[in-house]
């Protein structure tokens, strides 16, 4: 009971963040086109009204990745890399130890020319490639 009341109060912190990301971002969006529509209105220097929608988009930004996380990176990222890594080495363990086996090195001292299936007797080529130029 108690865990369920704190990962109710979690998710409403959470949700109440969520939330205020937004109310800032819809804040920055109507305030950066009533800023471009005084620039355009009143001929304000550019340089003003770019620095106060960039600076405010950079806070904006940072909100952003606070509250959802650089995107692809989360809290088990780390965790999933490592996992990754050690799936790719037992691949090359299992692949270095396949081409070790007995068997492996067997195959490769068989004669190509030597043919076991009957199918692939029959369309082994009776002709040299200098008889067609």
């Amino acid at each position: 009971m108690v865990q369920d009341e704190e990962k109710y109060r979690i998710a409403e912190k959470r949700v109440r963040r969520v939330k205020q990301f937004y109310k800032h971002l819809s804040t920055w969006i109507f305030t950066s086109i009533f800023l471009a529509l005084l620039f355009f209105a009143l001929r304000m220097p550019p340089f003003i009204t770019l620095v106060c929608v960039a600076g405010w988009g950079i806070g904006i930004a940072s909100e952003a990745v606070e509250v959802f996380g650089f995107p692809g990176i989360g809290k088990n990222w780390e965790e999933r890399m490592i996992e990754e890594e050690l799936r790719k080495m037992d691949r090359k363990q299992q692949h270095a130890e396949f081409y070790e086996q007995e068997e492996y090195l067997d195959l490769e001292e068989e004669d190509p020319d030597e043919l076991d299936l009957e199918e692939l007797k029959e369309l082994r080529k009776n002709w040299k490639d200098s008889d067609f130029v």
